[in-house]
């Protein structure tokens, strides 16, 4: 009997789950996809999403805050933005298992969402899919129900409270330097110096940084020319308003030597295509995804700060974790300061004067000088005789 547990053993067969659906489905005449036949026409309908909110939320008894609301709100902002990433068009209300499966993935392992927080999120879409299964003018059948489907066949992550791997700089500093490609290296420098998140790196436009490089801004003659960056030098702008950002304010950066150098590198290096965005896809040099992300990220740091009994992994969301920590608990830079970085809500916007340029600028002049000063190194030589 051979000992090699490469060979595959002849009694055993690999069983692919979607193939031996379609088996099923053929044999018994049912489809796999019953909704993927409606996905246009909802296309041109009134969003059934408002419709569950209008009809059912504003009419429950129970469902009156705004902050309620606003999860619903939120959870269903997070699907349509899911959804479209992954598909070709398809609507929202016409998802399959899979969509729900690679939401919860998406949930889980690129945004650190708890598994009870994913929970909330399946309940609160679930809730609308049974909504609209009851309403007789809805082609929702009545015994098929994707999201549960999705929630059983997919591990919504472990409870527990897991903290990231403790990583002095020194080991950050290690670690980065192993990291050639310089793609790779601009978008998790990018998101370890600005603790940016995942799609608002996505989103970063050309227009929204500034360097001072005048062979590069030849190149890209939008770079620098968002209004709300005016007349500063290496800074870039995150709109709190752009779908996927998820800020609550809107904020301006510094860009320090080290950040220029590697955004500066990857720039002149970046396929010459019609597309705005600072990152693009590998595969199709249109926009990146959060996914996309985050396997830079185990690229980089897997499998030596994969997950332990004791620690979670580093993904894409570490580069934000690191930056509020060592704002907060190294530097103890004041509070409200590290949240205008992280823009998050520092006051009610309700507070906040009509014109962007009267708390944006004032809030960037209150941080740049403490962070040009204090940003931690990486390390990063500086080739500067051969790009300045």
């Amino acid at each position: 009997m051979s000992n090699d547990l490469n060979e595959t053993d002849p009694g055993q067969e690999t069983v692919d789950p979607e193939e031996v659906e379609k088996q099923y489905a053929a044999a018994f005449d049912k489809q796999t996809d019953p909704l993927g036949q409606y996905s246009k026409k909802f296309q041109r309908l009134p969003d059934p999403f408002e419709f569950f909110i209008t009809n059912v939320l504003h009419n429950r008894g129970s469902i009156t805050d705004d902050d309620t609301l606003l999860h619903y709100r939120r959870t269903y902002d997070q699907w349509r933005e899911h959804v479209d990433a992954i598909t070709d068009g398809r609507h929202p209300a016409c998802p399959t298992p899979k969509h729900v499966q690679r939401f919860i993935e998406w949930r889980r392992d690129i945004h650190g969402n708890s598994r009870q927080t994913i929970k909330g999120k399946l309940s609160r879409l679930s809730q609308a899919y049974e909504y609209w299964q009851q309403k007789s003018m809805f082609p929702h059948p009545p015994d098929w129900n994707p999201i549960e489907l999705g929630r059983k066949e997919t591990t919504l992550g472990e409870n527990s409270n897991k903290d990231y791997h403790d990583l002095s700089l020194s080991e950050l500093q290690l670690q980065f330097s192993h990291i050639t490609n310089i793609r790779r290296r601009a978008i998790i420098g990018a998101q370890l110096k600005e603790g940016l998140r995942a799609g608002e790196e996505c989103n970063l436009r050309i227009s929204e940084i500034h360097i001072s490089h005048q062979e590069l801004q030849k190149q890209y003659p939008e770079l620098g020319t968002h209004p709300a960056i005016g007349d500063k030098k290496d800074v870039l702008y995150i709109p709190h308003d752009r779908d996927g950002n998820k800020s609550s304010n809107p904020r301006l950066l510094p860009i320090d030597e080290e950040l220029r150098w590697l955004l500066l590198r990857h720039l002149l290096t970046r396929p010459q295509v019609d597309e705005p965005w600072v990152f693009l896809s590998k595969r199709t040099f249109t926009k990146m995804v959060p996914q996309g992300v985050n396997k830079e990220w185990k690229e980089a740091f897997h499998p030596k700060y994969a997950e332990t009994d004791d620690s979670a992994p580093i993904t894409s969301h570490y580069g934000r974790h690191w930056f509020s920590s060592y704002w907060r608990l190294v530097e103890g830079l004041e509070r409200e300061h590290v949240q205008y970085m992280r823009g998050d809500r520092v006051q009610p916007l309700d507070d906040f004067p009509d014109s962007i340029d009267d708390y944006l600028h004032p809030n960037y002049d209150l941080i740049e000088s403490a962070y040009r000063q204090n940003i931690f190194k990486l390390n990063i030589s500086l080739e500067h005789s051969q790009l300045d």
